[in-house]
């Protein structure tokens, strides 16, 4: 009888361990048909995006949506029938995708300046933006704005060698 008891017993053991080992290899790998793009990371199943990049899969990049010319009136002339461009640029950095850059054009069709900018407060409706301080010849530039898919606003200071301050505003400038 004891051998009896002791093949019961090595079966059950035996059966126990199967089905534990049964159970713990069908645990669901909750990230393994997700796909997050752009160096989005899975996490419980859910793709977790980078500063700049947002949607399910982090396939929307805010840059490359707001890349394009946005036209409106000169900043030092409101009252004017011409148009200035603000042209921005994607660039192909891809540990920043918040970086970008925009020129100003002006009525005449010359750059004015070329300025890196830095994304921030992305959503659906639009994104703000700083200028990265940068200075030209003897003009150092800062500032900051707005950009949507539909238009873009801009403050900038130009800050002279010599002391003097000067403040452009681009107002509601309208995409191409």
């Amino acid at each position: 009888m004891k051998p009896i008891k002791q093949i019961a017993l090595g079966a059950i053991v035996t059966l126990s361990i199967f089905c534990a080992v049964l159970y713990s290899s069908c645990a669901k790998n909750e990230c393994g048909a997700v796909t997050c793009l752009n160096k989005g990371t899975c996490m419980g199943g859910i793709c977790k995006c980078i500063q700049g990049i947002e949607g399910a899969n982090c396939e929307i990049i805010y840059r490359k949506m707001y890349a394009n010319t946005y036209v409106g009136t000169p900043p030092d002339d409101p009252a004017s029938d011409t148009t200035n461009m603000l042209i921005f640029v994607a660039t192909d950095d891809t540990t920043n995708y918040s970086s970008m850059e925009v020129l100003w054009i002006d009525t005449a069709g010359l750059t004015v300046v070329k300025l890196p900018v830095e994304l921030s407060n992305n959503s659906s409706g639009g994104s703000s933006f700083n200028i990265i301080p940068t200075t030209k010849a003897s003009i150092a530039y800062s500032g900051s704005g707005t950009i949507s898919t539909t238009s873009a606003s801009m403050t900038l200071r130009e800050t002279y060698t010599g002391g003097g301050i000067s403040t452009k505003t681009f107002n509601s400038y309208k995409r191409q």
